[in-house]
């Protein structure tokens, strides 16, 4: 069996987030339960075609995307082509399924004699909602319509023509059914995972010091990795991390991650007066990245999406307790951390708190590793297969227009 994944941007050749490393690592997995993977993915910067990583074959096809203003016109033109080429590539291609993420599938969709579809959206059918809570000027008003309608128009095609959905969790199983009016049994299971035989082994060699980072042994130290895009929420942890410095005076906060609000959460640090208690990295490599968890007390996630982040599973793995806005299918309050209500800096700031002043960072973060283990890739590579073995028996390499049964 072949699936080609497919998706704007691929880890490990560009600065990655979530969905990167969800394609890469259950591709990584499928290619050692046997499964012929191929990532096909946006143009690089140097003009690569072609290259093998980890058992992957990947094939880049013009143009190059780039996600620094994603919402930029160029940005989008980038993206619409890349979408169409990806079409015009797949036609000339022999495989079984298309697993593809986000809003690529699109033009694929459209004709008749195609594969059958996978699509896992991940946050992408959210981000309008973020848009419409922008307030700019009057262009930006008029452009921010534009994006939600067509977003909104490309999302809810993909999901329709679709033979399987795939959700993460329960949360986005009932958008889709509700806000896109989905039939709920072409939707399956299929969550956010964590390596951890990679976590391990990382750690096991860990050589990085809190004096290597600026940091105390007695700081209390928190983290948080995300894209810093207006969806996740890292404005609202700036403000709560301002409120715990009142409280909790050796707190220090690492913020892992880069985005088009870069320069806004830098202005909004130093307005604080924090830049003596905010350590900011981008583009750090994975060996660093779990090196950086295991030296942090808490993790912290602000984020204004259900969707599962990939970042928080990562943080448990490495045993850190969890304060959250989101992902109540990981975090147990009072188990392993606290789910907050989202945009309330004062809820993060005092969960924060909560676990500090009582002495839970142990006792939650023991929990959180035990939580995390059930997520390994492996079993959700299993899994996967399952799921495209069952739609390719039911479609006979074919599509056919009768959505398929929910798997259990």
């Amino acid at each position: 069996m072949k699936i080609i994944m497919a998706n704007q941007a691929a880890y490990p050749y560009f600065p990655y987030g979530g969905v990167e490393k969800y394609a890469y690592n259950l591709s990584k997995h499928l290619v050692e339960l046997g499964v012929e993977v191929e990532i096909v993915t946006s143009l690089v910067r140097h003009g690569k075609r072609n290259a093998i990583y980890d058992g992957i074959k990947y094939t880049f096809l013009p143009p190059f995307v780039g996600f620094k203003l994603p919402y930029s016109s160029l940005t989008l033109t980038r993206l619409m082509f890349f979408n169409y080429n990806l079409c015009r590539y797949l036609n000339n291609q022999q495989f079984d399924i298309l697993h593809t993420y986000q809003a690529s599938p699109y033009f694929y969709l459209h004709y008749n004699k195609r594969k059958p579809v996978v699509f896992q959206p991940f946050e992408e059918i959210y981000d309008y909602k973020i848009l419409k809570e922008n307030s700019k000027g009057l262009y930006w008003k008029l452009k921010r319509d534009i994006i939600v309608n067509v977003k909104k128009h490309i999302d809810t095609f993909n999901m329709k023509n679709a033979e399987i959905i795939l959700s993460e969790n329960h949360s986005q199983t009932e958008i889709y059914e509700q806000l896109f009016n989905i039939d709920g049994g072409k939707i399956n299971s299929l969550p956010v995972g964590v390596e951890i035989e990679k976590v391990d082994s990382i750690l096991k060699s860990n050589n990085m010091s809190r004096q290597d980072l600026g940091l105390a042994p007695n700081d209390l130290v928190l983290i948080s990795v995300n894209r810093f895009e207006a969806n996740k929420g890292i404005k609202y942890l700036i403000d709560a991390f301002s409120l715990l410095k009142n409280k909790i005076s050796n707190s220090k906060l690492i913020l892992i991650g880069t985005g088009s609000e870069e320069e806004k959460i830098k202005t909004q640090i130093t307005d604080y007066g924090l830049q003596n208690d905010i350590i900011h990295m981008k583009n750090v490599p994975e060996d660093k990245l779990y090196k950086c968890y295991a030296l942090s007390d808490i993790y912290v996630s602000p984020t204004l999406d259900v969707s599962s982040i990939m970042s928080v599973i990562e943080g448990m793995a490495c045993g850190l307790p969890v304060v959250s806005t989101g992902q109540d299918f990981w975090v147990k309050n009072g188990i392993n951390g606290y789910v907050v209500p989202k945009m309330d800096s004062m809820a993060i700031c005092q969960a924060i708190v909560n676990i500090y002043q009582n002495d839970y960072c142990h006792e939650f973060g023991k929990n959180s590793r035990h939580i995390a283990q059930d997520y390994s890739f492996e079993a959700i590579a299993q899994k996967a297969l399952d799921i495209y073995k069952h739609l390719a028996h039911t479609t006979s390499n074919q599509v056919v227009k009768k959505m398929p049964s929910r798997l259990e």
